[in-house]
């Protein structure tokens, strides 16, 4: 999935035209392409250390009982899976534009003009 939204994104960026600088154009892939090791270093690990044994007992990323990582290792890589998680709200974001969208609508709301939603679509 994440592989996948990368590709989405490497798309998006290649299919912008007009002046732009290398990073105007591609920031979204870049974003994006961080965020693939980000996002899959923790449960890769799991797979290897839970999974296929690798180092087990000694590089458990959970130890007595808890349900969060709580050793050194543990918590760099659920530290990673939230920053890969924030970098891809970014990428997707920047490669979307919906934030502009989004900030473009609200201020034809505040505005007071038609934006296709009537009071009785709100209200249903």
């Amino acid at each position: 999935m994440v592989t996948n939204m990368f590709q989405f994104g490497w798309w998006r960026c290649k299919a912008r035209r007009g002046v732009l600088t290398h990073w105007q154009r591609w920031d979204a892939a870049y974003y994006l392409f961080i965020t693939i090791p980000l996002s899959l270093a923790m449960p890769l690990a799991v797979v290897l250390i839970y999974i296929g044994g690798v180092g087990y007992p000694d590089s458990k990323m959970w130890r007595n009982g808890s349900w969060a990582p709580n050793t050194p290792h543990g918590v760099f890589l659920y530290l990673c899976k939230w920053l890969g998680v924030v970098t891809m709200i970014i990428g997707v974001l920047k490669a979307t534009y919906l934030h502009r969208k989004i900030a473009a609508k609200w201020r034809a709301l505040r505005a007071g003009k038609r934006t296709g939603v009537t009071e009785e679509d709100v209200a249903a």
